[in-house]
């Protein structure tokens, strides 16, 4: 029979080595723990005085909130700086919120608020620990590198906004419109202030980032089109003025419509010319059948009698009867003049002689035709050389006219171009305008205000440091346990020796 506390100091004084390591139980390890609760109570208490004071310096930040609406704007469609193909393509909506998150973010934002707010108001500590590194660190060298105030300064800065860049928050749920950013400061009136400070400056900063300046450039290639197009101009005026020209078109049609005319005419003239040589003809061949003589005047009264006679019975019916004798003496009169009159073979009397008036109607009409014959040959001839000269001047404004079509391509193309960037100059001035007359899609839900209650980490800091104490004080305990060389209990002895204990005698 043997106690626990001789087997160990047995086990101290050198034979444990020889025993092997103590075999504990779970009831050991407690029981081993619970023996040196007053080695884990003092660490435990400690670390945990310690968590506790450290969580009572944690300073109470304040976190001011905000909410902007993104709406698509005519700045998200796409507009081609050439052509119109694919024009009025707008991003999605998740990708609108996306590019807004961007700009919010952008360190532009940031580094602009504190130029409006200064560092020395929202980081006084900083701008004190800066204000000290200006007094002592210029002109002296840091890794090999001479210090300056400027670079100093550049440096304070910076860390000014990487320390307000971590304070600032801005997010969006999915599939929302609406953004949401956050600023936390010590100061609830301050966290507000630099809030609304940043929308402000994110939104005049997305201004000019959405401002068109392609407008500039507009102008420099209508400008430089310009320069072409009268370019283009010269050269055409040149080749007109070459060619004695005056306008292409105009004297192509011209041309054109001469020759159909002086064609026309020609084969009228020809036409025509046929037909007087056939009537000349005709009257050549009567003028040889027709005498040019004949006999003008025959003086005879027989037929002056016989009218007399006819004219004497009508006046003589008004009074008589026609059975009366008188008419019928008239009628007998009359039926001998006729009867005379029938005999003869012409005129008789005193005959004159004179030239033929249908010999001279022909002879005229002839001379007529031989003049006209005669005219239509010369016109024939003058026709001839007018066509010959407008195919001469048909055939050189055909050659001239592919020279002139590519000179009218080119100068149809640039009048083109330069239209079309006096459009687009015009439209991205116009829409810069309206962008700087706060014209957006991006609207002010909720302005930030000064938050009535804090948060502050001196819980979360007290839980984690109380429970660093215990894992601390549990672990010097498990340390010291997994440390000792005896043995706890008569069954820690029988597990690890295999020897039976009868009793367990405690030392007084």
């Amino acid at each position: 029979m043997a106690s626990s506390d001789e087997w160990s100091r047995n086990s101290d004084g050198g034979h444990s080595s020889s025993l092997g390591r103590p075999r504990l139980s779970l009831a050991d390890l407690l029981l081993q723990l619970w023996r040196a609760k007053w080695l884990m109570l003092p660490i435990f208490l400690i670390i945990s005085a310690l968590s506790v004071f450290v969580a009572m310096q944690m300073p109470t930040s304040y976190e001011a909130r905000s909410r902007l609406l993104v709406a698509l704007g005519d700045e998200y469609v796409y507009r081609p700086a050439v052509g119109s193909e694919a024009a009025g393509v707008a991003p999605e909506s998740e990708e609108l919120i996306q590019a807004e998150l961007e700009l919010i973010r952008s360190p532009v934002v940031v580094e602009r608020t504190l130029s409006a707010l200064s560092v020395e108001r929202i980081f006084p500590e900083l701008a004190e620990t800066c204000a000290k590194n200006l007094k002592t660190l210029p002109g002296t060298e840091v890794n090999g590198r001479l210090v300056t105030r400027e670079s100093l300064e550049y440096e304070c800065f910076q860390n000014a906004v990487t320390a307000m860049q971590r304070k600032f928050g801005a997010g969006a749920a999915p599939k929302t419109p609406v953004l949401l950013a956050t600023y936390e400061h010590d100061d609830p009136q301050l966290s507000a202030e630099v809030l609304n400070r940043l929308i402000g400056s994110y939104l005049q900063y997305r201004t000019e980032v959405f401002t068109d300046t392609s407008a500039g450039s507009f102008g420099e290639q209508r400008a430089r089109f310009e320069g072409d197009l009268s370019e283009s101009d010269e050269a055409i005026r040149d080749f007109l003025e070459d060619n004695d020209i005056g306008d292409f078109a105009s004297e192509r049609d011209t041309v054109r419509q001469l020759y159909q005319t002086a064609s026309a005419e020609l084969l009228a003239n020809r036409s025509r010319a046929r037909v007087v040589d056939g009537q000349l003809s005709v009257y050549q061949r009567q003028l040889q059948n027709v005498e040019p003589e004949q006999d003008l005047f025959v003086e005879d009264t027989s037929s002056q009698r016989l009218l007399d006679l006819k004219l004497e019975r009508e006046d003589k019916l008004t009074r008589y009867k026609p059975e009366s004798r008188v008419i019928k003496e008239i009628d007998k009169r009359i039926a001998q003049a006729e009867a005379y009159l029938a005999n003869q073979s012409g005129p008789t009397g005193t005959v004159r002689r004179g030239p033929n008036p249908v010999f001279q109607e022909i002879e005229t009409a002839a001379n007529n035709l031989e003049a006209e014959a005669q005219s239509l040959r010369q016109q024939n001839v003058e026709l001839e050389r007018q066509l010959a000269s407008i195919e001469g001047r048909q055939r050189q404004l055909s050659n001239l006219e592919p020279r002139y079509q590519e000179l009218q391509r080119q100068r149809d193309l640039l009048e083109q171009n330069v239209r079309s960037f006096s459009e687009r100059e015009v439209e991205a001035r116009t829409r810069t305008e309206m962008i700087q007359q706060n014209v957006k899609n991006i609207r002010v839900l909720e302005r930030a205000t000064p938050p009535v209650e804090g948060s502050s980490l001196k819980f979360p800091v007290a839980v984690l440091g109380i429970l660093f104490a215990a894992f601390t004080a549990l672990m010097a305990g498990l340390l010291r346990v997994m440390t000792r060389e005896g043995f706890s209990t008569g069954r820690s002895i029988e597990r690890t020796l295999g020897i039976p204990v009868l009793a367990n005698v405690k030392k007084r």
